[in-house]
């Protein structure tokens, strides 16, 4: 992951400074939407395209039942993107095609409850002692999608952008831990919880998060 990210950073300083060899070639913004709020930098790399890298971060809490169990989790929205802008014709609709380094997660603990339910077994809570849970997603995803809004077009200064697409985020992880109790060595125990964290990956229920749908508006100022 490390290695990713330093790839990530010395691409985006690569381009960074090659734009800045050329003053009205580059463009900074500002967006917000379903993967949070953002930066974004936007590069003129040849004749109607343009190359965007950005950064969005977003965080809250929320209630989810996780295989029988009720959770508090945070929701964390956290993604770095690449991505190559393909204007067809003279108009500001564009294509989008790059991928994301996707960092969003949920992790929380499960709420105090007198038993827990791990793959049909009861479970007190002495037994299990602190049940927690992470759902992770695949750390490189593609991105596809449409928009509208030239940073860089000759006419303007401050500008808007719109992005409706989709990042493939891949069929999400789920990974459950028992610290603390009495039974949270257990091997039978450790069976169950691996067989839930296996349940969780087959059922029809999470389909709907391998494809993230990105929606963003976003204001954006040309050097």
């Amino acid at each position: 992951m490390k290695r990713i990210i330093a790839i990530f950073l010395l691409s985006v300083t690569g381009m960074m400074q090659a734009s800045l060899a050329a003053p009205g070639d580059v463009a900074l913004g500002l967006k917000a939407g379903t993967l949070g709020a953002g930066l974004e930098a936007t590069f003129e790399v040849a004749d109607r395209v343009n190359m965007r890298v950005g950064a969005n971060y977003f965080k809250f809490g929320t209630e989810v039942d996780v295989e029988g169990n009720d959770y508090d989790l945070d929701l964390k929205l956290n993604s770095y993107s690449a991505l190559a802008d393909w204007f067809v014709t003279d108009s500001s609709f564009r294509i989008t095609g790059g991928a994301m380094i996707n960092n969003n997660k949920l992790a929380g603990i499960a709420l105090p409850s007198n038993s827990y339910e791990i793959d049909d077994t009861i479970y007190t809570a002495a037994e299990v002692g602190t049940l927690t849970a992470d759902i992770e997603f695949t750390k490189v995803a593609p991105y596809l999608g449409i928009g509208w809004g030239n940073p860089l077009s000759d006419d303007t200064g401050w500008s808007y952008a719109i992005d409706l697409g989709v990042m493939l985020a891949g069929k999400p992880k789920l990974d459950i831990t028992s610290t603390g109790g009495t039974l949270s060595n257990d091997a039978a125990l450790q069976d169950n919880i691996a067989q839930a964290e296996q349940d969780f990956r087959d059922t029809d229920e999470i389909k709907y998060l391998k494809i993230y749908p990105v929606i963003s508006f976003g204001l954006n100022y040309r050097f």
